[in-house]
């Protein structure tokens, strides 16, 4: 009898367990707009505009512009303008606002930006960047987001913006080819030591995003066979970012250099310091059983030896007498005689 309610009862549960799927496809009237973006949905945009137009910095309005593109026919049907592509053909060169051609005098309904995004790796001791270079394993690092689509995770310029929702994928391999998903802050069962997932896909509101966790990562940590968990050598660190796919939409403009737009890639290669003191692994060699005595700083050690122990001499071998060897011939001789009768 109650049969009939399962379907709409796992719907429910669907809907409640599994977020809504972000967007970041709508755009705010006034927000900015990122070349290479797809499917946008620009109505509150543009509003009842039908053609927008571009012209150059401080020039006369007057003037036709340099460019202009119908977005919307006079008898379109309900106005709404939801797969609006901001092409690379149509708006590279033509960066800034862009304005409504048939509303006098002209009010901005877009703000074309040219994305901009690079990673690199940070020395937080020090405040500087570090990519490319050499520095001991024990350099407090992270890496470094510089980039303008912080823009595109602005609730007031996105609507339907949802926390979960990310463009950004980062990823780290470590000297061996093998991606880094874990960041250890100490060895392997130690009791203080945490086990961090690794940056991967951060959500970015800020022009500057520094990686987290990082700050904490210990590449001394060692596993549970006392082996280090990060090998020391050259770490490579990509970043790519696809706000409304627009890594396909430069591919069909034929544009393959996307770094500094949606790829960028940084390097650091770490050193192990030596875990001992100079004078723990710089020991002199020499011969057993010799030493070497403790000497004022600025003096030669001197080499000291076990004292000799003596060896005792054999005693010469001295010869018996004539006479004594006479006499025990003939008391032997007179004993056997004896003994033959």
């Amino acid at each position: 009898m109650q049969g009939k309610y399962i379907l709409p009862a796992l719907v429910v549960i669907l809907l409640v367990c599994f977020p809504v799927a972000a967007s970041t496809g709508k755009i705010a009237a006034g927000a900015p707009v990122f070349i290479g973006e797809t499917n946008l949905d620009i109505t509150s945009a543009i509003k009842d505009c039908h053609v927008i137009a571009w012209w150059p910095e401080g020039a006369d309005a007057s003037a036709p512009p340099a460019i202009n593109l119908t977005v919307k026919t006079l008898n379109a049907g309900n106005g709404l303008i939801t797969h609006f592509n901001v092409s690379p053909q149509i708006f590279m060169g033509h960066t800034g606002p862009w304005y409504c051609q048939d509303k006098a005098p002209f009010p901005e309904v877009l703000f074309v930006v040219d994305p901009q995004f690079t990673i690199r790796v940070w020395d937080l001791d020090n405040d500087t960047d570090i990519s490319g270079q050499t520095v001991p394993a024990t350099t407090n690092i992270t890496y470094r987001i510089d980039t303008n689509l912080n823009l595109a995770a602005d609730y007031y310029n996105r609507t339907n913006l949802n926390p979960s929702d990310t463009i950004f994928t980062i990823n780290m391999v470590d000297p061996l080819g093998r991606s880094v998903p874990n960041i250890y802050t100490g060895s392997s069962g130690a009791p203080a030591t945490q086990i961090n997932r690794f940056d991967s896909t951060p959500f970015i509101t800020t022009p500057v995003y520094f990686g987290k966790h990082m700050d904490d990562w210990n590449r001394l940590s060692r596993d549970a066979r006392g082996d280090l968990i990060y090998p020391p050598g050259t770490y490579f660190i990509t970043a790519s970012q696809n706000l409304g796919n627009m890594q396909q939409a430069y591919a069909d403009a034929g544009i393959t250099d996307l770094t500094g737009r949606t790829t960028g890639t940084t390097s650091v290669t770490f050193f192990t310091p030596a875990l001992l003191s100079p004078a723990a692994t710089q020991q002199p060699l020499v011969s057993p059983g010799v030493s070497l005595t403790t000497t004022p700083p600025g003096t030669q050690p001197v080499a000291t030896f076990p004292t000799a122990q003596p060896v005792t001499s054999k005693t010469p071998y001295q010869p018996l007498p004539w006479w004594v060897t006479v006499m025990a011939i003939g008391i032997a001789g007179l004993f056997v005689m004896k003994r033959a009768h």
